[in-house]
């Protein structure tokens, strides 16, 4: 072989390494973020009070349940579903690995009776780095 064809197939062969990473490239990674519902506010959460926070108090605080559960074995009594969920992934190479890098979730259930409500819990899981986060960027 003489030089110049070694040197046209070093070009082609760098060519293609190129044109390799380039399509790698733009294949890259991406992030999105999946939220629903709204936080819950934890300064809210503490003034609910077992037997002297109303309903209308409820939903001034929290706004409309997502779920509102009736049972028919106790007249009167509908617990109050709230939920809030965040969730980041970050995809990498064309769906090839995806993964969830902050989970965050919030429950909260009031049982309510003739208006009233008797019990209610909280709980909040996840990332607390990102639940800073949603605080600065929520407010709450």
């Amino acid at each position: 072989m003489n030089i110049m064809n070694i040197k046209s197939v070093k070009a082609f062969f760098l060519l293609l390494i190129f044109i390799a990473l380039s399509g790698f490239a733009l294949t890259g990674c991406a992030t999105t973020r999946n939220m629903q519902g709204n936080p819950i506010m934890s300064a809210n959460v503490a003034k609910i009070i077992n037997g002297t926070t109303t309903e209308s108090q409820i939903v001034s605080m929290f706004g409309p349940p997502y779920a509102i559960e009736k049972n028919p074995l106790t007249p009167g009594t509908v617990t109050y579903k709230y939920r809030f969920s965040y969730k980041k992934y970050v995809h990498m190479g064309n769906e090839i690995l995806t993964a969830s890098t902050r989970k965050y979730k919030q429950k909260l259930s009031v049982v309510i009776k003739n208006g009233t409500v008797i019990s209610h819990s909280f709980t909040s899981t996840g990332n607390t780095s990102l639940k800073k986060i949603l605080k600065k960027q929520n407010n709450y």
